[in-house]
Formats: C-alpha cells, structure tokens, sequence
C-alpha cells in the first residue's frame, strides 16, 4: 500500500492505494483535517496527528509525494512547504520509503502528458483505477495522482527486477 500526499495550498489531500492488483485499488482518499482558526503549529500538529493515525491504521509501505515547484508567492510556498515537511517527518518516523515526484512526472505518468491540466488528470484517473467518476477536489486528486504514479513505477521497477534475474 503506498499513502500519496498533496499538501496543497487548501488543504492536505491524502490517498491511500492498495498495489496488490492491476490496477490498483482506490483504499480512501480525502482531506486531512486541520483546524480553521488555529495557528500555524496547530495546524501542523493536526496534520501530523492525522497523518500518523492513517500509517497506524493502513500501514502503507511507502509515502509519496510532490517535488516542491517554484512559486512565486512566497507565503503559498512557506505554506506548501511546511506541511510537507511535516508528511516526510512522518513519513520518515514510520520506516516508509519515501518517493517524490515533479508534478510534470505526475502528468506523465497519468496521463501521457507532462503538460496536462488538473481536469485531464482528473478525467485520466477514472480511467486508470476504475472509478465511477473523477475527485472533484484537486487535493485529494493530487494525492491519488501521486500515489497512481507510485505504484505504475513500483510495478515497472518489479519487471525490471524479474526480467534482471531471469536474464542472469
């Protein structure tokens, strides 16, 4: 099971992808839960509260997530980046592997197109996992975008791997 994350600029969206079949399976997905009206570390404490209780309760084996892109608002980028400081610290707290992609390598793998729009990727993952209709929130459609782009290079490396052993 991989956990993805998109610690967005609205919200944290989460994912969790079980790799046991092809394709692979749409656990959950949604937002973590961060309180309004409280300060910048209760935020982050609620975010690595939430963060902790899902590899507790779904013991994913790796997390994965975004590469930071440049962002010319500097609050935006601060923001962005602290929470997904905090989804390595957790990540890394519970022994996951930790992967990280640039959200070009996210569109490509997705949908073909590392340029892509957030609706083709969204439309695409319907299509990749089965879904019955796209994730409205893009958050949460950043996180299983991650976790999709996870698992496809988890499954390419494996038949790296076999076709390596079976070669030699």
């Amino acid at each position: 099971m991989v956990l993805g994350i998109d610690p967005g600029t609205t919200g944290m969206g989460y994912a969790l992808l079980a790799l046991d079949g092809d394709p692979p399976r749409l656990v959950s997905c949604g937002l973590v839960p961060t309180p309004r009206e409280g300060s910048t570390a209760e935020r982050l404490l609620a975010i690595a509260d939430a963060l902790d209780e899902l590899i507790a309760a779904h013991a994913p084996r790796a997390l994965a997530l975004e590469r930071l892109y440049f962002n010319k608002n500097v609050k935006t980028a601060m923001t962005v980046s602290e929470a997904r400081g905090i989804a390595l610290v957790c990540g890394a707290r519970a022994g996951l592997v930790i992967a990280e992609y640039t959200p070009q390598e996210v569109k490509q793998s997705v949908t073909g197109s590392g340029g892509a729009d957030k609706r083709t990727v969204q439309k695409m993952l319907v299509h990749v996992l089965g879904l019955d209709a796209p994730i409205g929130d893009d958050n949460v459609a950043d996180a299983v975008a991650v976790a999709v782009t996870y698992a496809q290079r988890a499954k390419f490396a494996a038949a790296v791997d076999r076709a390596t052993r079976d070669s030699a």
